[in-house]
Formats: C-alpha cells, structure tokens, sequence
C-alpha cells in the first residue's frame, strides 16, 4: 500500500491528505484535505491502479474517493457519497452493491 504520491507543487503528499480524485479524460483532478486542487495530466486508470490497495475505492467512471474521507452515503435515493469537502459525489449503478459493501 503506497503511503506518499508524488504531485507537482508538492514533494511528497500523503495518500490520506487526498480526499477525491475526478478523471476528465487524460485529465485528473486531485482534491485535498486543505481544500487544494491539483489538474494532472494522467488518467484515473492510472490513479486506480497505484492505490487499488489503500482505501480508495471506484464509485464511478470519473471518481475515486477516499474511503477514510466520507462523511455520509445515501446509497437507496440519491445514491451520493459526501466527503469532508462537502462534495457529493454520484455512484454509478454498476459500482453501487460494491459501493455498499465497502461503505457498510
């Protein structure tokens, strides 16, 4: 399990400091626990892949979350996850019995 990723603009950031990643294309967003947000030029296929065994799980097509940052679900209506950012993230349908499991 990686512990550090490394990020430009920051040397080495902790895995737990990363609250959401959003994957637009062969692009990704990184939200931090102190509100910063990073723009990488790397797919979320390759995020996934590096932290496939730390807490990160795959809720949609274009978002992995930090399973340690979630605040609430609301899996049955919505079906949203909300972490410390006050994000609300969607689930996809495919991923939602995994998503349950994981989050249960």
């Amino acid at each position: 399990m990686r512990k550090h990723l490394k990020i430009p603009g920051i040397d080495q950031c902790p895995v737990d400091d990363i609250v959401s990643i959003e994957g637009k294309g062969n692009y990704t967003t990184i939200f931090l626990k102190n509100g910063q947000t990073i723009l990488m030029a790397k797919t979320l296929k390759k995020f996934e892949s590096q932290l496939r065994l730390g807490t990160f799980l795959r809720i949609h097509k274009s978002y992995l979350v930090n399973k340690v940052n979630v605040l609430s679900h609301d899996l049955n209506e919505t079906k949203t996850v909300k972490t410390i950012l006050n994000q609300s993230l969607p689930v996809s349908r495919r991923k939602l019995d995994l998503v349950r499991g994981q989050l249960a």
